[in-house]
């Protein structure tokens, strides 16, 4: 099927999560992108809210309430098969569910899953969570097209049974913005930073692994460990820091801004987490050129590529010393900074959109 103007319903219910976390950040972004080209007009729909949404859906993109709150929603899809979203999304010619639950409709539909974290670890997840998941998971095995942030959880897909041909990698993109100086100062006066600093940034959950990074940060006696995101789940972040004293300072949520004047002030961006779907903060440190550990054999791995310092994240003393050579060898974490720098400004969310168009041409020719 050949059409020249693309119609799109995308899921944008993550906007409404407490906690909406980079898959909201995603979801927003692309549709952001979509709406900027003449070849796709793009609808969003979500659930019935009577509050505000925790991240605003883009300006110009009309939101379909679905009538229904979101519990009541989600198992009515997985349960009943309705409701559809295809007449109150004007019958789209294709239906994108960008991550998370996934749409009844009878319109041919791509899948955004970014993660399988909870067949990996399934102890950070309630049995019910666990159960709605592989229901989320088995119902995008229906769609046409399904698509993932990493070749890593290609793999995972691929592991789960979904046809390879049908698996698309679309890697995020990044806010390539650089952070105000100005803004920088202020933020370092005003927690009293005037030395090391090692950053993590993210919504603090098992899988993160904050304890082993705090264990790390315990053999770096003479750098300040900030902590940037919105409470999670799983894990008591003000016990878990309690050995490292004063050395650390729990920020909480942040706006936009103000998340790229951190990373700006950072020596180090620190993100041993043990499994990511694509590890959004890794791009976001790059792009404000602050050298970063990570985790080999995930998908952050993939996306600092050369640039970036890989560490085993069972291991505190490999974390350690990553963290360490960085803040030592101010040679290597300038070319390092420099070369996530410029790894970063291929991953824009305008290229996410091209590629997206793409699959969607893809499964309606399907």
């Amino acid at each position: 099927m050949s059409i020249d103007r693309i119609h799109a319903a995308l899921l944008l219910e993550q906007c409404w999560h407490r906690v909406p976390g980079g898959t909201a950040v995603a979801a927003v972004e692309l549709a952001r992108a979509m709406a900027r080209r003449d070849d796709v007009e793009v609808v969003g729909f979500a659930a019935s809210h009577r509050g505000e949404p925790v991240i605003a859906p883009p300006e110009g993109i009309e939101i379909v309430r679905l009538g229904l709150p979101r519990p009541l929603l989600y198992e009515s899809w997985v349960r009943l098969g309705r409701p559809r979203v295809d007449r109150r999304c004007g019958h789209p010619d294709v239906v994108h569910a960008t991550g998370g639950a996934v749409p009844a409709t009878s319109a041919p539909l791509v899948a955004t899953i970014h993660d399988l974290a909870w067949r990996h670890h399934p102890d950070h997840f309630t049995p019910r969570g666990r159960r709605m998941f592989e229901a989320w998971l088995e119902a995008a095995a229906r769609a046409r097209r399904v698509i993932c942030p990493s070749e890593a959880t290609a793999v995972d897909l691929a592991d789960a049974g979904i046809p390879t041909e049908r698996i698309c990698v679309v890697p995020l993109g990044v806010d390539l913005r650089a952070a105000e100086p100005a803004d920088v100062e202020a933020l370092r006066t005003r927690h009293g930073l005037d030395g090391n600093v090692v950053l993590w940034v993210g919504v603090a959950e098992p899988r993160k692994n904050l304890a082993g990074l705090v264990e790390a940060m315990e053999a770096v006696p003479d750098a300040v460990l900030v902590l940037v995101g919105p409470p999670g789940w799983g894990v008591d972040v003000e016990r878990l820091v309690a050995p490292l004293g004063d050395r650390v300072r729990i920020v909480g949520p942040v706006d936009d801004a103000q998340k790229r004047s951190w990373y700006s002030l950072a020596d180090v961006f620190a993100f041993p987490s043990l499994l990511e779907g694509f590890g959004l903060p890794v791009l976001e440190a790059m792009a404000q050129g602050t050298p970063v550990v990570t985790s080999a054999g995930t998908a952050t791995a993939e996306v600092v590529g050369d640039a970036g310092v890989l560490v085993d994240p069972t291991d505190s003393g490999s974390m350690a010393e990553g963290i360490r050579h960085l803040l030592d060898d101010g040679d290597a974490a300038g070319r390092l900074a420099a070369a996530g720098r410029t790894r970063a400004g291929t991953f824009t969310w305008d290229a996410v959109a091209d590629q997206t168009v793409t699959v969607y041409r893809s499964a309606l020719a399907a």
